[in-house]
């Protein structure tokens, strides 16, 4: 009874001539409500347009009045935390949008205009310490879920609160009385409140919103003003109903924490399918929804509208070579209005639609992933970014990122996601734009990302001519340069900046002198274009390589800066930025550290032969000629003589019979000497070989013996042994590719008179587990055998 008489209460007095006060419940970004607002406000001509808005983002009406900004559009709220990461959030105005209307229609008969809701700090603030990312300001309880609306949607057939939302409301776009409509969404929503457990009223912090909503309310009737129209979301309708005996002690406004800025935002953003909460699903068909309407002055013709809609559909997935047929739109057309009538209602709605492009294009078969769906999902959702006046005092960085990206030809009109083919080696325009590109991903600013072509940071495929983005325009976008604006106020300010800034987090964090961290850096600051800027930077390296005690962390910082410095291609150096000496430098600490080589732990072992292998390919090809090769040879032969691991002496051995300055007979000698030692155990006797096929698998079967002395050694296991042996076997061979596995096969198949063929014709998708097993079983089952005097029979040659 209680909540019966909430409900009546509500309904009664959203409307008070007697204090002055009219409230306006609605859903935002509803089409519906939008024209119930624009008509209330237009026939009250009220003195004061109150709106559910962050107060703090009041010094934005005026930009949002300007008319160069057009929605979509957004403030975006920044807050820094003291003990924590900084806090983004945004509030999305779309031409539908109740509260742009509201604004606009209440600007235009000279109402002054006010923001009502708590500061979007506080909001922020009060977010769940589990939610990622930016949040949204406008805030809902669950319009969508919840045993109200269950138990509503089941009673008229309704698939979910989406569905009954426009069954009931947007079916009513253009109704002229505004008075019965906002009536019957404050029932709604009275409705929803009553059912809505009190725990979740924290979760929003919908008590002191409504407290502060309440003061903002009670301060304006005060002065006697009238009449006050104030647009609030359903949900708090009924906890406004009485203003000036509900505020308590709480006072309107205050100062804001948050800075904010007005950025154009997209419809992609505001889908409540893509996880914007307070929005309704595929935003840029209620736009349509909403200019049909609004170009008509009345309610929709809604045969004309699902005419046009699916006609303009068509006609877009022809443009993308996805053909739909006359007979197919008739048909998605007829089943759409057939099952609209069937469920009561003016004409075909969204979900309608969907339900005849199933009947016409999907024969019936309905998924949810299914291609036209997608389509058709896609193409309502919209790709529509709003546009923002110079008067709004958008940030000067992002204001830069978004003339650089024009001038470099990336296209920003919408937020459709793109591809771009970059020739960076040729066209100068294009290596500018590819810098560009590199620099917006130092900035974390999620424009676009490389997709294919050279891998510069991973020096792969790095003869590729063209490089491969895709990139897109995004609030996100916005928001991310927004908070990079604390480095600088231009994209390459701020990412010289944003290098150095994580350059102290490294050294924060104990990891001063982490060379592959400060290259990677050094490395995305040259791909961005900051050439000579980083100067400073190179003087950070070299003084880490100085201060270098890791052997394998030197070497390849010394082969990175090589190949750096040799370079003719993106990453290639300006001039005035000398990589030369701190090259030199590296290799000479390289030299140096040679002398730790058969000290290192074994954990230490794989990352040095990785650093050997590259440094020798370095020192045998012509780009090494300016190194000093004995100084490296000198040093490998210091700690062959100094008793390293087996893994090190036989890498080192390969190298220098690689190079041919040891004959060819001791890479066999070696091997043979280790594969029967003395170690205790198998696995152990294998570490040469290891350390040889990591310098160069080749040497197994190019140098006479090596072959020969992995095969007596072998022949000479155990069936028990081999057990043992084969993984560690299968990971020194890994080092194979499979060409190369196939030419080991076959020479050592040849050795024993048999083909490699009769080994590869068939091929079986087996782990080393597997396959350890399989050969664990197959050893007992001989025994048995032997055991029972049946092998001969089993094997071959038995009577």
């Amino acid at each position: 009874m209680r909540d019966e008489a909430l409900i009546h209460r509500v309904r009664d007095r959203l409307f008070q001539p007697d204090t002055g006060l009219y409230l306006a419940p609605i859903r935002h970004h509803s089409p519906a409500c939008a024209w119930a607002v624009r008509a209330m406000i237009r026939d009250l001509r009220p003195s004061h347009v109150m709106i559910e808005a962050p107060h703090d983002l009041a010094h934005l009406i005026p930009h949002l009045l300007d008319p160069d900004t057009v929605p979509p559009v957004a403030a975006a709220s920044l807050l820094d935390q003291k003990d924590g990461p900084r806090l983004a959030a945004y509030y999305p105005f779309c031409a539908h949008s109740p509260e742009w209307i509201a604004l606009r229609e209440g600007a235009a008969i000279g109402a002054e205009v006010r923001f009502i809701d708590l500061g979007s700090d506080a909001k922020m603030q009060g977010r769940d310490d589990d939610q990622k990312g930016p949040q949204s300001l406008v805030q809902e309880q669950a319009f969508d879920s919840g045993d109200y609306i269950r138990a509503l949607s089941d009673r008229l057939g309704c698939r979910d609160g989406f569905e009954l939302w426009d069954h009931l409301f947007e079916t009513r776009l253009g109704d002229p009385d505004w008075r019965g409509f906002l009536q019957d969404v404050g029932t709604y929503c009275a409705a929803l409140r009553a059912s809505t457990p009190s725990d979740q009223f924290d979760v929003t912090n919908d008590d002191a919103r409504e407290a502060h909503m309440a003061a903002c309310l009670r301060d304006v009737l005060a002065d006697g003003a009238g009449p006050v129209v104030c647009v609030i979301g359903g949900f708090h309708a009924a906890a406004l109903l009485e203003p000036v005996t509900t505020a308590g002690k709480t006072r309107a406004g205050g100062k804001s924490d948050a800075a904010s800025y007005l950025i154009r935002y997209g419809y992609k953003d505001m889908d409540a399918l893509m996880g914007y909460g307070a929005g309704l699903p595929q935003p840029a068909y209620y736009q349509s929804l909403w200019d049909h309407a609004d170009a008509r002055g009345q309610a929709p013709d809604w045969q004309a509208f699902a005419h046009d809609l699916t006609q303009e559909f068509a006609h877009k997935m022809r443009g993308d070579g996805h053909g739909i047929s006359v007979p197919a739109q008739v048909e998605m057309l007829r089943s759409a209005e057939t099952l609209a009538r069937l469920r009561g209602r003016p004409g075909a709605l969204r979900y309608d639609l969907f339900d005849g492009l199933t009947s016409a294009l999907l024969k019936g078969e309905d998924s949810g992933s299914d291609v036209w769906r997608e389509r058709f999902t896609e193409y309502l959702r919209g790709h529509a970014l709003g546009d923002v006046s110079d008067a709004a005092g958008q940030p000067p960085i992002v204001a830069d990122a978004m003339a650089r990206a024009r001038a470099h030809r990336f296209d920003v009109s919408d937020g459709r996601r793109r591809e771009r083919s970059l020739d960076i080696r040729r066209k100068l325009a294009h290596l500018a734009a590819s810098r560009f590109a590199h620099a917006m991903a130092v900035l974390d600013s999620g424009f676009a990302t490389r997709s294919g072509g050279p891998d510069f940071q991973n020096a792969k495929q790095t003869d590729l001519l063209f490089e491969r983005w895709e990139y897109a325009w995004s609030p996100r976008v916005e928001g991310q340069l927004i908070e990079a604006a604390v480095h600088g106020d231009t994209v390459p300010a701020a990412c010289l900046a944003k290098l150095f800034a994580d350059r102290q987090a490294l050294a924060k964090d104990g990891r001063a002198d982490d060379l592959p961290a400060l290259l990677t850096m050094f490395k995305r600051g040259l791909l961005a274009g900051l050439g000579t800027e980083l100067t400073g930077f190179l003087t950070e390296i070299e003084g880490a390589i100085s201060r270098s005690a890791d052997f394998a962390d030197t070497a390849k910082a010394m082969v990175t800066l090589h190949g750096i410095e040799a370079s003719r291609g993106p990453l290639s150096l300006p001039d005035g930025l000398d990589i030369t000496s701190v090259m030199q430098q590296a290799f000479a600490r390289m030299i140096y550290l040679c002398d730790d080589l058969p000290n290192m732990r074994d954990d230490a072992i794989q990352p040095c032969l990785d650093a050997l292998r590259l440094v020798s390919e370095l020192m045998r090809g012509f780009e090494g000629d300016d190194l000093d090769k004995t100084l490296f040879d000198d040093a490998l032969d210091r700690a062959a003589l100094a008793d390293p691991a087996p893994e090190l002496l036989g890498a080192i051995t390969a190298i220098a019979v690689d190079a041919g300055r040891k004959p060819d007979h001791t890479l066999p000698d070696l091997l043979k000497a280790q594969l029967n030692g003395s170690a205790p155990d198998l696995p152990t006797r294998l570490a040469g070989l290891r350390g040889v096929l990591a310098i160069s698998p080749s040497l197994l079967w190019t140098v006479d013996g090596v072959l020969d002395a992995l095969d007596e050694f072998l022949n000479g296991v155990t069936d028990d042994g081999f057990l043992e042996l084969l993984p560690h076997l299968r990971l020194a061979l890994s080092a194979l590719s499979p060409r190369e596995a196939d030419l080991v096969a076959a020479a050592l198949t040849r050795r024993h008179g048999g083909s490699a063929s009769s080994y590869t014709a068939y091929f079986h998708d087996v782990d080393a587990s597997e396959a350890a097993l399989g050969a664990k079983v197959d050893a007992e089952l001989r025994t048995g055998l032997m055991a029972d005097g049946l092998d001969g029979w089993i094997i071959g040659g038995g009577a």
